[in-house]
This record gives C-alpha cells, sequence and structure tokens, in this order.
C-alpha cells in the first residue's frame, strides 16, 4: 500500500507540472492567435493611419507574452517581426511626412526583418519586408545602400528561393522589386536581367506597383508597352481589389501626375 502511494506521488509529481506547463502554453497560444488575428484586422484598414500604428502596438504587444526559448515560440516571435516589418515600410511609405520620418520606419523596419531572420531563416518574408526596407531607405540615402547593398541583394536572393511559384509572395513582390532594381538607369542596370524578371510579374491591376515597376522599364525600350500599362494604371478600378487599396490609390495618382501629361 506504502509502496503505490509512494508511485503515486512519483508520477504525479512528474505529471502536474508537464500538464500545467501544457495548459498554460495552451492558453498562451489562444491569446497570441486573438492578438494576431486582431492585429491583422486593424492591418487590413491600414487606409486609415491610425489603424495600422493600432496593429503595430497590437503586435509589440503580442511579443511580450512569447517569454519562452523553444522553436515553437521562435517561429511566432519570428511571424510577428515580420508583420512588424511589413508595418513599418507602409508606415513609411504611405504616411511619413518627411524624409527623417521615413528613415526612422525603414530602419525600424530593417531592423524587424532581420530579427526574424535570425528567429526562422525559412520564411521568405523576413528576407523580403528586411529588404524592401532596406532598399527604400537607400534611394533616401545612396551611401547606406552601397554600405549595405551586399545585404539586400542576399536577402533578395534568398526570398526567390524561398518564394512560391505558385502563390508569389507579396503579389509577385519579389520579382517586382528584382525588376526595378534591374532596370537601367544612370551607370547602373541589366536590362537582360530587368526583361527576365519582368515576365514573372503578374500584369493585373490588383496590385498597381507591378505595373507601374513595367512602366518604368519599357518605356526607355518599347514605348507602345509602356504607354499600354500606364493608361491600364490611371483607368484602373480601385473598388474592385479592396485589400490593396491603399497601395493602389498611391499608385494610381503617382501614375497620373508622371505619364498622364504624356498620354494625353
Amino acid at each position: 500500500m506504502i509502496n503505490r502511494i509512494i508511485l503515486f506521488v512519483i508520477v504525479t509529481g512528474i505529471l502536474i507540472p508537464k500538464i500545467a506547463c501544457a495548459s498554460v502554453k495552451e492558453s498562451i497560444g489562444v491569446n497570441i492567435y486573438e492578438n494576431i488575428q486582431k492585429a491583422r484586422e486593424l492591418y487590413s484598414q491600414r487606409s486609415n493611419h491610425e489603424k495600422l500604428r493600432a496593429a503595430i502596438n497590437v503586435y509589440k504587444n503580442t511579443l511580450k507574452l512569447l517569454t519562452a526559448q523553444d522553436e515553437y515560440y521562435d517561429k511566432k516571435r519570428a511571424e510577428i517581426f515580420i508583420e512588424l516589418s511589413r508595418c513599418c515600410f507602409k508606415m513609411a511609405e504611405y504616411y511619413a511626412e518627411s524624409d527623417k520620418g521615413k528613415t526612422s520606419w525603414f530602419e525600424m523596419g530593417e531592423k524587424y526583418g532581420r530579427k526574424a531572420i535570425s528567429l526562422d531563416s525559412e520564411n521568405v518574408g523576413g528576407y523580403y519586408w528586411m529588404a524592401q526596407n532596406l532598399g527604400q531607405h537607400g534611394s533616401l540615402n545612396k551611401l547606406y545602400f552601397l554600405n549595405k547593398k551586399r545585404d539586400f541583394e542576399d536577402a533578395l536572393k534568398k526570398a526567390e528561393e524561398l518564394d512560391s511559384p505558385d502563390e508569389p509572395y507579396d503579389y509577385g513582390g519579389i520579382y517586382r522589386t528584382l525588376t526595378a532594381y534591374y532596370t537601367p538607369r544612370l551607370l547602373w542596370g541589366d536590362i537582360d536581367k530587368a526583361l527576365e524578371y519582368a515576365k514573372k510579374i503578374e500584369t493585373s491591376p490588383r496590385y498597381l506597383s507591378n505595373l507601374s515597376v513595367l512602366v518604368e522599364l519599357y518605356w526607355k525600350i518599347d514605348r507602345t508597352k509602356g504607354e499600354e500599362y500606364a493608361k491600364c494604371i490611371i483607368s484602373a478600378d480601385l473598388s474592385i481589389y479592396p485589400e490593396t487599396q491603399l497601395e493602389n490609390t498611391f499608385e494610381q495618382k503617382e501614375a497620373g501626375e508622371k505619364w498622364g501629361k504624356l498620354l494625353e
């Protein structure tokens, strides 16, 4: 009888902490899931900059729940850092009112992207958004870009390796970025590479930034084709794709200002 009691105490002493730990992890997991869903909903309303800022705050607060150090938590942290990197990029591109403000957001976005890569080296999003923030920061500060050019190119190369050919990341964002990067300008460019990547960009008005890149490329080598893409941007019905309305509105306005008179 005594032996049975001792055995019961030993077994329960082992199992109860494990069960409690699993229960805590499950509870935290539910909170994380709910927070991420809330942040994604706020992000989907990013046409309102306060909603985008709120999404950033929710993601940051969610990170505080991820205290354990294991593969599960690392991947969750990486996912959140990727979303933070994306949000910072959007704040810089669409809401920052000065180059200083843009630079601050891009630097933060690049930092979050690097953190995501350090936690999960097989997630395309970390490389992609790190490169986006670095590249756009570089457009404001050429010296900054030159010092990190290798990081930018390596990140895009890795992102391309990890990207899904059936469902390209960010509406073909990797190919869009590479097309723009290799489009000839001043003493830089590679027309063959630019054309190679251009073929992989979807030409639907679902994401007008793709078409803007194609206009820039073809305006130099095939004016008629460039004009066709420009007209497609300017005449696109943005209501058809509400999930990209912020970005498409910006691209349409930019295209109208840049190409509108040339198309008359």
